[in-house]
């Protein structure tokens, strides 16, 4: 497509960084929040209607759920950087030819793991809910089940969502995002409480929901200008630049693949505390998924800004834009601390129900240790998202297998011996809290080697 028919992109190498950053956080943030949004209706609705139970199949999933995501986002991180610099430098048919691949792959991957689904469901359950009651594994089942078959829907929703933001459209895929969340709400009303299919038929709502908004994705793809296009469209796994596109991924995937290990770890950890620890590490996982969003979007929002002005070599607004992530991550993880301070007894209620006291104190505990992870998050996010972009792949790749799980499991092997369940609660937020502490210092120590001209222009042409 000729460059004259493309949208204002050209902006995210002129206008200030501060309003290109709430341009691409505010979609961003809805957008990825419509996972963590359904994932909190289903567990509102389900913990309304069948108890604990439910949300411990869901906490119990959850790994799972990060293996699925670090695929994809890996794809779509790796494929990002490189589309918005081909469109940076004004290479539009390399930008168009790193979407058709990004798509090939992801349709064949997850189109092959939800045609094995029936198959490797049973294993995956024995190996996630071993020595839970009848009752958890069977709603285990349902949830991994139908998340499986209707992965390919949830995994080209979240990357042409992302190849959206990146050709700056990010509203297109924050409108997907909305219709999929009231679509969402609507079947899980109809799924769970109309017509009684439990666990499974929330799972079948998300995936119904997913498939709502990737169909609008088709339609306003096939009917705007852009660098991404449907109408000659063919799968392909040709790419002349896949090894960089994988080796700027692939931080993404050992992220997420840590991040999904450091949940095992803790879920084995809180087996010998009984069932309403638990059931209260669902609620955990529910609501801080949904404030990680809050995060995530910052480290979205970043990226098209950082990689274009890399393509475009303009090194000083690529640390601007970092520097203004910083502070606004900081900012926003002091009011969710707080929120998680003193609102968690109410978020319970809305969650679990007329569950039973002892079960509320432990969640309420829970949220309100856990959530201080949130101060240091955002600015982990932020300063790895930097470094990927800039090329230093093998030191993101190692800082996300410390704070993914390398670090919990060494607060997990010591704390709770000092503080018993506590301990577990804390693991997680001591982890982000360290690892922000000693990247920092390393970072500005060597602030030549990473936060130079030379090292950010490196990977330009």
């Amino acid at each position: 497509m000729h460059p004259a028919n493309q949208p204002a992109i050209s902006d995210l190498g002129h206008a200030p960084v501060q309003s290109l950053f709430f341009r691409f956080y505010v979609p961003s943030l809805v957008s990825m929040a419509s996972i963590a949004f359904h994932q909190i209706i289903n567990g509102i609705i389900l913990g309304q209607q069948l108890g604990k139970e439910a949300l411990a199949a869901i906490s119990l999933y959850t790994p799972v759920l990060f293996f699925c995501i670090a695929f994809v986002l890996a794809v779509m991180i790796g494929g990002g950087i490189l589309f918005s610099r081909n469109a940076g430098a004004q290479r539009y048919g390399d930008a168009q030819r790193v979407f058709r691949f990004c798509t090939t792959l992801v349709v064949l991957v997850t189109g092959l793991v939800a045609l094995s689904a029936p198959f490797i469901t049973s294993f995956l359950v024995g190996q996630l809910a071993a020595g839970q009651s009848p009752l958890i594994v069977q709603y285990t089942t349902e949830c991994a089940l139908w998340n499986l078959l209707f992965l390919p829907a949830f995994g080209l929703r979240v990357l042409w969502g992302g190849f959206l933001s990146n050709d700056n459209g990010p509203d297109v895929s924050r409108n997907a995002s909305l219709l999929s969340a009231l679509v969402n709400i609507a079947l899980d009303v109809l799924l769970v409480i109309v017509f009684p299919f439990g666990v499974a038929g929330a799972a079948i709502a998300t995936g119904l929901a997913l498939l709502a908004g990737l169909a609008y994705l088709v339609v306003r793809i096939r009917n705007r200008s852009g660098h991404i296009d449907l109408h000659q469209f063919r799968f392909t796994l040709q790419l002349a630049d896949w090894r960089e596109l994988l080796r700027l991924g692939f931080p993404s995937v050992v992220s997420e693949l840590s991040v999904a290990v450091g949940f095992l770890l803790l879920n084995w950890t809180l087996l010998p505390y009984g069932t309403l620890a638990v059931s209260a590490f669902g609620v955990v996982n529910l609501l801080s998924n949904l404030f990680l969003r809050l995060f995530t979007a910052s480290m979205l929002a970043v990226q098209p800004i950082m990689a274009f002005n890399i393509g475009a070599r303009h090194p000083r607004r690529v640390l601007e834009t970092l520097r203004f992530a910083l502070v606004f991550c900081f900012a926003l993880g002091v009011v969710v601390v707080l929120i998680g301070t003193f609102l968690a007894d109410f978020m319970v209620g809305v969650v679990a129900g007329k569950e039973s006291a002892a079960f509320r104190l432990v969640a309420t505990r829970a949220i309100g240790l856990s959530f201080l992870l949130f101060l240091a998050t955002g600015a982990n996010y932020c300063l790895v998202m930097y470094l990927q972009i800039i090329g230093k792949s093998v030191l993101s790749t190692a800082i996300n297998i410390t704070r993914g799980f390398a670090l919990i499991a060494l607060f997990l092997y010591a704390l709770p011996t000092m503080f018993h369940l506590n301990g577990v609660w804390l693991a997680r937020p001591l982890a982000e809290i360290s690892l922000l502490l000693g990247l920092s210092g390393y970072l500005w120590l060597r602030r030549g080697v990473f936060f130079s001209e030379e090292a950010i222009l490196k990977r330009a042409s």
